[in-house]
């Protein structure tokens, strides 16, 4: 009798002793899975955000609406595309190892200085690996006082799906597509005033 009352104590004892112990095992676990699993949420929604450009990919045919882009210039400050003002803009994507980019660039800095005081402007898109290093030497070689954009981690390109530069996208002050050309140009023709005078315009 005294032996069942020892071993019933004995279990007894064991049993409280285990509790504890699975208690000191599982918290653990359950602290761990939590942040693991708020970590993976955390980073899936960091990724959905800063693919969200790269998803909205741009119909480039006339009539079109370009979303209200966020853009950043070389010195990393930004600008929403809405925010602009001029009557129409030129978004244009260069590099300057493009020899075609290189080469239509004096047409477009020309274009620009006649038409710039009636409301147009050119946002150019520079799509080297270093912007930073790359870009100053062109602007200031070419003369390129309109503002230059970077593309970081491509979002831009991928919305423009863009798979060959130089790349023009001409748009209104509602954004809207004006004019589409693939490949280089001349830019300061009297073809182009015609279609300059007729969208300032409007």
């Amino acid at each position: 009798m005294e032996e069942s009352e020892n071993q019933e104590s004995t279990t007894t004892t064991f049993l409280s002793d285990a509790a504890p112990s699975r208690k000191r095992i599982f918290i653990p676990i359950i602290v761990i899975l939590v942040l693991v699993v708020g970590s993976l949420m955390a980073i899936k929604a960091s990724v959905q955000k800063e693919n969200k450009l790269a998803h909205q990919q741009i119909e480039l045919v006339e009539g079109s609406e370009i979303p209200n882009l966020e853009m950043t210039h070389l010195d990393d400050t930004k600008v929403q595309l809405g925010d602009l003002s001029h009557k129409v803009m030129m978004i244009n994507f260069w590099a300057t190892w493009c020899e075609a980019c290189v080469e239509e660039m004096p047409s477009m800095v020309q274009l620009r200085e006649l038409y710039g005081p009636k409301g147009f402007e050119i946002l150019g898109v520079n799509v080297d690996e270093n912007p930073k290093k790359a870009a100053p030497p062109m602007i200031s070689k070419l003369g390129m006082k309109f503002p230059i954009f970077t593309d970081k981690d491509n979002l831009l390109a991928e919305m423009f799906d863009i798979h060959a530069i130089p790349l023009t996208v001409i748009i209104n002050k509602d954004r809207k597509i004006l004019m589409v050309e693939t490949g280089g140009r001349e830019w300061n023709s009297e073809e182009v005033h015609q279609l300059m005078d007729k969208w300032l315009k409007d």
